[in-house]
């Protein structure tokens, strides 16, 4: 591919990619924002119209109760369903009268659509407010059955003696005695569940509620369907989902062969289903517009960035074909750069150098003895770096050396602290207060950690200086010498170490005797599961063994990893974890005095897992360390 080519990809490369990745970032947040809006927007609609329609059947079941409740009424039942009536009033009387006084009021209101009593026995409609009902068996329907028991709510059916879509509650009506007089039952007003389907928020143009039965019929007329109450049925995702008992959301096609959006939710009580849709077009048509303002921007950052990649490659280009065209020609004339290019960008200082260049190796070809005299003058280096290779590695063993004689001087005078502060204390124990023993015993911790840390540092020192040579060990018996030494704390906290098979390595037996010991502790020490579980497994590369050590401790933040390994660097408090600070530094020191290197993963809270590597041979660097050692 041309240069020129590859510039304008790159420059469309760089104006398309943030453009797309933004897009792409902006528009599944606002899908996904207007989504859960519309699916909260549409499951508030359904528990809003559950509790109106649950709040519209109590109330008319109470008035149901109520009136067959009333002393007047019951009396009157009672009297009219006798076999003889009293001051000559005939049952027909009872009837008008019933009609007018109590039934009728209760239909003008318009909450029942008929209101009628069925005799105890055979299920007679003795009155009703619709006169063609009077004297029609109901005997083996469930409101009159239910009825004469207790108040009972029948579910939404199509009347066939009616033809239209029913409701009825029913309640027992009992004398003074409890025995059942007559059974009221009222059929509802079913317009009023309508007109509770049909209010709408006005926030959605498409919104759409209706009612569905259990036999996937529709209790309601959907917003779009005509003369569909008790009349069709559906059989959409949504309605075949809410009727198995499950309420949600979920997008589907719905009654009229539309993408929708619906919430459903079923209501065992009424064995009904509501379901609240909204057209997919309605609410992802913000999104598709901010798609196409995303396609526009993507298109006018592509003209503007091919345009400006085009500038830049003539920018360019041009002068580095002048440049091409005089490095052709200074091979043609001998070393001679005569090009100038005017500016001071990249191209021109590369003619620059280019020209430098040219005189330099004319310079070379000149005189040779110049080239002579300077790699004298490299070698002289070499032999200074050396030389201060040399004086590094004496200063390292005198400061190591310095090390060791300050340690053991500074120990002395330490033990002398010690030693009469305690004594300090066993004399005169019974002639110092609580707050002069707490100093004393200060005194005598702060002395024994300085001798600890002191001790430390000299082992740290001694890592190069009093190392063994190197032979072959066998790791094995090494972890199994470490364990031993650790065998009381082991036995204290009820540890559990497994290990696999281990490798022979070349190394100090001594030092990665140390290693074990030093990792095993620390996984021991900061564990907070009892008991502590530990792993000590293998693994290989083509030129290392590697070594890890698993336990279920409480875990090394990853920011750590380089902090844990400097010496005397604590992430705990000594009250929190005892110890001084030094074990993962001479762990670090032992493994890179063997070639190696030691690192860890880890989880907060769910284990840490060291990683030591041991060369496979001991060549190369490996011989150096031990012969600097």
């Amino acid at each position: 591919m041309k240069l020129r080519n590859k510039i304008l990809l790159i420059f469309l490369l760089i104006a398309q990619l943030p453009v797309l990745l933004t897009g792409f970032l902006s528009y599944h947040i606002s899908r996904k924002s207007l989504e859960q809006e519309t699916i909260s927007f549409m499951i508030a609609t359904n528990l809003l119209k559950s509790t109106r329609i649950n709040q519209w059947i109590n109330d008319a079941t109470e008035d149901i109760v109520y009136t067959g409740n009333l002393p007047f009424l019951r009396a009157q039942l009672t009297e009219a369903l006798g076999k003889s009536t009293t001051s000559g009033i005939t049952q027909k009387q009872y009837v008008e009268d019933l009609h007018y006084d109590y039934l009728l009021p209760m239909v003008t209101k318009g909450r029942f659509v008929e209101l009628f009593i069925l005799s105890p026995s055979e299920g007679q409609v003795v009155f009703s407010t619709d006169k063609q009902q009077e004297g029609k068996i109901q005997n083996n329907l469930q409101y009159f059955l239910q009825g004469r028991e207790k108040t009972f709510v029948d579910t939404i059916r199509y009347s066939m003696t009616l033809q239209q879509p029913t409701l009825v509650i029913s309640a027992p009506i009992k004398d003074k005695r409890g025995e059942l007089v007559a059974v009221l039952a009222g059929r509802l007003n079913l317009k009023e569940l309508s007109a509770i389907m049909e209010e709408r928020s006005g926030l959605r143009a498409t919104e759409d509620t209706y009612l569905v039965n259990a036999q996937n019929y529709f209790i309601t007329e959907p917003r779009y369907g005509k003369d569909f109450a008790l009349r069709k049925t559906v059989y959409t995702v949504g309605v075949q989902t809410v009727l198995q008992g499950q309420s949600g959301t979920s997008v589907y096609t719905d009654y009229r062969g539309v993408p929708v959006i619906g919430a459903y939710q079923y209501l065992p009580e009424r064995n009904i289903a509501i379901l609240t849709e909204i057209d997919q077009d309605e609410y992802l048509a913000p999104i598709k517009y901010l798609r196409r303002i995303i396609y526009a921007i993507s298109g006018m950052a592509a003209i503007v960035s091919l345009l400006i990649g085009w500038m830049s490659a003539d920018a360019l280009l041009n002068p580095l074909k002048r440049l091409v065209e005089a490095v052709k020609k200074m091979g043609a004339d001998h070393l001679v750069f005569t090009e100038v290019i005017p500016g001071k960008g990249e191209i021109a200082q590369l003619a620059k150098a280019f020209a430098s260049l040219a005189h330099r190796l004319q310079q070379t070809l000149v005189s040779r003895d110049a080239l002579q005299e300077e790699i004298e003058i490299r070698k002289e280096t070499e032999q200074q770096l050396e030389n201060t290779l040399i004086q590094l590695n004496r200063s390292n063993k005198e400061l190591e050396q310095f090390a060791y004689v300050a340690s053991h001087d500074l120990q002395e005078p330490l033990r002398m602290v010690s030693s009469y502060v305690q004594l300090l204390e066993e004399r005169y124990q019974d002639q110092l207060d609580e707050k002069a023993q707490k100093f004393i015993h200060y005194a005598v911790d702060g002395a024994v950690r300085m001798q600890r840390l002191i001790q430390d540092l000299l082992d740290f020192s001694r890592v190069s200086t009093k190392g063994r040579p190197f032979e072959e060990v066998d790791c094995n018996s090494l972890l199994a010498q470490a364990l031993d030494n650790l065998q009381s704390t082991i036995l204290a906290t009820g540890a559990v170490i497994t290990s696999d098979r281990l490798p022979v390595v070349i190394g100090d037996g001594v030092q990665i005797v140390q290693v074990f010991q030093n990792l095993i502790a620390n996984s021991i020490k900061f564990c907070i599961n009892i008991p502590p579980t530990i792993h000590v497994g293998t693994g290989e590369t083509d030129v290392h063994w590697l070594i890890s050590i698993r336990d279920n401790g409480i875990g090394i933040d990853q920011k750590y990893a380089e902090k844990i390994f400097i010496i005397f660097q604590r992430l705990h408090t000594r009250e929190e974890y005892h110890g001084t600070g030094i074990g993962l530094a001479v762990c670090k020191r032992i493994i890179e005095r063997h070639g190696g290197a030691i690192w860890f993963e880890s989880v907060v809270g769910q284990g840490t897992t060291f990683y030591c590597t041991f060369p496979k041979s001991n060549g190369g660097n490996l011989q150096i360390k031990q012969e600097l050692s």
